[in-house]
């Protein structure tokens, strides 16, 4: 019932304000616009929706290189077109990329994990954009009455965001489902969707960390890409102020651009930030000296935007569930004539050590979701095969091509994956051998 309340009161405020200002000069306004200028206006969203998809490819695991960029700005385009039409507010297209993501030969684990780091970057990305926003306010709006108020609130709201979210990424690192679980157990909840998946879970849990741990600058890459893309919405406020006649300055616009993003991130629970976000646009532009008519012109053109994107990215979601279609009609067809190695049903352990193919093939089965580098995964490979003779640090470094440092490095988080183990009764030259699964 809430929902649909503050759907109703967003509607409502949204009337009030263009009857107040006066239909009649926000058509004029409008009309002086012509289908070029509208084109025009659409150039720094496609710019932003282009670089933010670079920024979420630059989280993806190796499983995803293979897919062109144009497949996975598709699948953003989709995803973000949901999260903007559903009840599940801006985490509902998330699950969807995911499983797009899937079809086209992605682990769910991997793709899972680029999902939720590319949501974390992305948000790292906006708190210092509106930080920097905030800033720019402060400097040119000066101690003037519009900003007495509005900045230090903005300022405490933002500072609250960013604490959330450094939380976020700390229990990340720490197992973001891992804590979920043992929280919910701690106070006597169980969850028979989320218990029966808690292995699953957990491996997602240790690809997140892995991500953290080993690809820091593929982080800092996808933090600073969904920063520019922040940036192109500031090119955006740029180019509409300039169409509306009103005098258009850099500083200016990356402020704006900033505190309306502020505006409509903190009215996410009102779906489409309906009123809301257009009568704080309003606001937001009377305070650095625009008309009335100006500021809610700007308000409606750029709900223009979203609408026209919101369509994109339904024909996008469109032509991919096309193209799936297709993809599981051919997978099908391929699984008739050759049998999948990892859909094999479990194996009881006599049969796994008495076929060394089906041993292999049983132990990716169970750990095809853990997160591997590829020294990891080719030595186990090695191992697997028949190795000969004891597995140490040292034949690691040897056969990886690597320093004893390192191959002690990648035996430890094999051990702490529960994929390796040290041979019982050795003092001196530890060995190695595959965990029994």
């Amino acid at each position: 019932m809430l929902r649909p309340f503050l759907l109703f009161v967003g509607l409502l405020t949204l009337g009030l304000i263009v009857w107040h200002i006066g239909p009649e000069n926000i058509y004029d306004a409008a009309a002086q616009l012509g289908p070029v200028a509208l084109l025009v206006m659409l150039i720094p969203s496609f710019i932003m929706y282009a670089v933010e998809a670079y920024g979420w490819r630059a989280t993806l695991g190796p499983s995803a290189k293979e897919i062109p960029f144009w497949r996975v700005l598709l699948i953003r385009t989709a995803g973000e077109a949901v999260n903007m039409t559903t009840p599940a507010g801006y985490v509902g297209g998330e699950p969807l990329k995911a499983h797009l993501l899937r079809k086209h030969h992605v682990p769910m684990e991997e793709a899972f994990t680029s999902v939720i780091i590319a949501k974390t970057t992305m948000t790292i990305a906006e708190v210092l954009f509106i930080l920097l926003g905030i800033a720019l306010s402060v400097w040119l709006l000066g101690g003037s009455e519009s900003s007495g108020q509005t900045v230090p609130t903005a300022l405490l709201s933002v500072t609250l965001l960013a604490l959330v979210t450094a939380g976020l990424v700390f229990v990340q690192r720490q197992g973001l489902f891992t804590w979920l679980l043992d929280f919910l157990r701690r106070i006597g909840l169980k969850i028979a969707y989320l218990e029966a998946r808690e292995e699953r879970l957990r491996s997602l849990d240790r690809a997140v960390w892995g991500f953290y741990r080993h690809k820091r600058p593929a982080f800092c890459a996808s933090t600073g890409l969904f920063f520019l893309g922040w940036i192109a919405e500031a090119l955006e406020v740029y180019v509409i102020i300039w169409y509306l006649g009103g005098p258009a300055m850099a500083l200016s616009a990356i402020s704006i651009g900033a505190l309306s993003v502020f505006i409509k991130s903190s009215t996410f629970f009102i779906p489409g930030s309906l009123g809301a976000q257009d009568g704080g646009n309003l606001l937001l532009l009377n305070a650095f000296g625009y008309s009335d008519v100006t500021g809610i012109t700007f308000a409606l053109l750029r709900r223009f935007r979203e609408l026209v994107w919101i369509g994109i990215g339904l024909l996008c979601l469109a032509l991919l569930g096309g193209r799936q279609l297709q993809f599981e009609k051919d997978a099908q067809t391929t699984q008739a004539m050759v049998p999948d190695t990892f859909s094999l049903p479990p194996l009881d352990s006599a049969e796994v050590a008495c076929t060394p193919v089906l041993r292999k093939a049983h132990f990716w089965q169970r750990n095809a979701r853990v997160s591997l580098n590829e020294r990891q995964r080719n030595m186990l490979n090695r191992v697997l095969d028949g190795f000969k003779g004891n597995l140490t640090a040292g034949k690691w470094a040897v056969i990886a091509k690597c320093s004893i440092p390192t191959a002690q490095r990648d035996i430890k988080e094999l051990i702490d994956q529960g994929l390796l183990v040290r041979n019982e009764g050795e003092s001196e030259n530890t060995s190695y051998s595959i965990a029994a699964q």
